[in-house]
């Protein structure tokens, strides 16, 4: 019996993951949109500490949001430049063509998602803990 209600709750923490990955893309795309820079990371440090993620679910999650949110704004920012201002930064930062650019950007929300997920479910994980 004791089993069965071990599997129920796996089962349940990993209904979590999907969940809190939509939750995370719809936030961070609003704060982004509407916020400062950091507005994202910390909507996901917040999110990922409400919910009671796990480490590991919080990475996933946070990674996983951000890393979407920065391509498409990088990808719908690039089509809006019209001054040609990434290729511009891209020479600047030694030559770096605007799909580069993108990739970078995209990269950098991959890995700003990543630490705000792992700090979330540490700052989640201690207060519960108190």
């Amino acid at each position: 019996m004791d089993a069965c209600q071990t599997n129920q709750h796996h089962t349940a923490m990993k209904n979590k993951t999907p969940i809190a990955i939509i939750f995370c893309l719809v936030g961070s795309l609003l704060a982004g949109m509407y916020g400062p820079w950091w507005a994202p990371a910390v909507f996901i440090i917040l999110l990922c500490a409400l919910m009671g993620l796990t480490v590991k679910q919080s990475i996933l999650t946070g990674s996983i949001s951000l890393g979407v949110v920065y391509l498409g704004m990088a990808l719908w920012m690039s089509n809006q430049d019209k001054a040609e201002i990434i290729e511009k930064t891209g020479m600047l930062l030694g030559g770096l063509s605007p799909v580069m650019m993108i990739l970078v950007t995209t990269l950098i929300g991959f890995i700003t998602g990543l630490l705000s997920g792992w700090l979330g479910s540490v700052i989640g994980s201690t207060v519960s803990k108190k």
